[in-house]
């Protein structure tokens, strides 16, 4: 692969399972997509990090809401996993927002998940997180997804309760 193409991803396995999971979505105008599309089994790639401090902290067992846009579920797919592997009592409520439910990464494994299909209900906004999280002002807010979403998301979120990441080029 060309040394040259580098990429960021999120690590969607949880540190409870021996082995790393990366969860991409595949765009025919990323030159880094296509390049890694084409690598067989067995290929080496060059890995660095993690880097970042989208990071649950197991100590604090404030009740969180999730929210997830598009391939932005998958930090939130590896800090379930490991909320339920390690058996920690933590309050999480998850939103989903998706194209479509055929898009939903992990919609079979994450069971208390809403998915807000944008096809069919518009966007995620403070009305459809009022509606599916009734306690969402005492919650500590974590949002991950494209830049628009996350700023449209967090404009009405509770001061100071408010952790994000946004994810660029999807």
């Amino acid at each position: 692969m060309d040394e040259n193409l580098k990429h960021h991803f999120t690590i969607s396995s949880s540190p409870t399972e021996d082995f790393l999971q990366f969860t991409t979505k595949f765009r025919e105008e990323s030159d880094y997509k296509k390049a890694l599309w084409q690598r067989k089994i067995g290929d080496e790639l060059e890995i660095n990090g993690p880097f970042g401090n989208f990071v649950l902290d197991e100590k604090d067992t404030t009740p969180r809401l999730f929210i997830a846009g598009g391939i932005g579920i998958t930090p939130f797919r590896s800090m379930i996993k490991y909320v339920s592997d390690k058996q920690l009592t933590l309050p999480i409520k998850l939103l989903y927002s998706v194209k479509s439910k055929a898009e939903a990464a992990f919609a079979a494994e994450l069971s208390d998940l809403r998915i807000v299909e944008t096809e069919k209900e518009g966007r995620l906004d403070k009305e459809k997180i009022e509606k599916y999280c009734l306690d969402w002002k005492e919650r500590s807010w974590w949002v991950c997804g494209p830049p628009a979403m996350v700023e449209a998301t967090t404009s009405f979120a509770p001061t100071g309760k408010v952790t994000s990441e946004e994810f660029i080029g999807y």
